[in-house]
């Protein structure tokens, strides 16, 4: 035997590389604790969200794209990889997962414009658990809502610091109220008032609501509505009616103010979104609690996946 042959006999074999089953809970955890490159692990996610999607049979109707962010306000950031994701579809029609507890009006708009004018026939967004305030926008602006019992849309309420707009001027009614229900104690709510209110952003603020309800007008336009439902009238009742910024507009009632046309429960559509919830839910507490990394999915099936170093508590 000569010396190569030697060698061959004494070197190891090499190992081979494991394969990973996303869908067995045990094979999602030992991928985070296996050491592998955060590229490796974004790959074995966005490959298993294709299988869900493929699986399910949406993929023949549509180009599928998330919104998932339970941590973040919806911005520019959002708006530009969901525009990234949607504008060379080639005019497939359009699925959102959408998860989101809302953020700045603007984008939620150009989000949904973008979407509906981009897809060949329909936009349609799936509502795993919640669409809250400008996400509630985004999903005005589609043909379709698909939603199931856990589902929730909310009211469209524009926040200034975790305050809503119309906040101010409600308070500033409660505070005459009391100033006409205890005259005596005028001077001082007036005194409270100079040093503490700000009367520019008084009007500010509800210019900003204002500008939400046109923002829902526009996206209801030309929408199949129930009688009695218009898109001004739906749009003020979604700015305005509700007192709760967390007020839950399940699918019931949203079938009431926009319709069965619009409002789909138990759906493929909504069935893809829960499935596709539960799994990046779990993989969301696996970057957080194992690889101490913020996780949020916007954008492409490809290219969704975003982490930041978690912020010390």
């Amino acid at each position: 035997m000569n010396e190569d042959e030697n060698k061959k006999t004494e070197e190891e074999p090499e190992k081979e590389e494991r394969v990973y089953d996303l869908s067995k809970t045990t094979d999602l955890v030992s991928a985070f604790r296996d050491g592998l490159s955060e590229e490796k692990i974004k790959s074995l996610i966005s490959n298993h969200i294709e299988k869900l999607i493929s699986t399910s049979g949406v993929n023949k109707d549509y180009e599928v794209v998330f919104l998932f962010d339970e941590d973040r306000s919806i911005s520019s950031y959002h708006s530009n990889k969901i525009y990234e994701a949607v504008k060379d579809i080639d005019k497939k029609n359009i699925l959102m997962i959408l998860q989101s507890g809302g953020g700045q009006i603007e984008p939620a708009y150009l989000i949904s414009k973008a979407c509906k004018r981009l897809c060949k026939a329909k936009f349609n967004v799936t509502i795993p658990r919640k669409a809250k305030s400008a996400a509630t926008l985004i999903a005005l602006g589609a043909s379709e809502i698909h939603m199931g019992l856990l589902s929730e849309l909310g009211p469209i309420d524009p926040q200034f610091g975790g305050f809503p707009a119309l906040g101010l001027s409600n308070a500033m009614e409660k505070i005459a109220a009391m100033s006409e229900r205890y005259p005596k104690a005028s001077d001082m709510f007036a005194k409270y008032l100079t040093e503490n209110v700000n009367i520019r952003h008084l009007g500010l603020f509800e210019r900003v609501n204002e500008s939400a309800a046109q923002y829902a007008e526009r996206l209801l336009m030309g929408k199949e509505l129930p009688d009695g439902k218009t898109p001004d009238i739906l749009a003020d009742h979604f700015t305005n009616h509700y007192k709760d910024h967390g007020f839950v507009i399940d699918s019931d009632e949203a079938s009431s103010l926009l319709g069965r046309k619009m409002i789909k429960e138990g759906s493929k559509e909504y069935e893809l979104g829960n499935t596709i919830y539960d799994f990046l839910s779990f993989v969301q507490f696996l970057y957080s609690f194992i690889l101490k990394k913020d996780m949020r999915y916007v954008g492409s099936v490809k290219s969704g996946l975003d982490l930041n170093e978690k912020e010390s508590d």
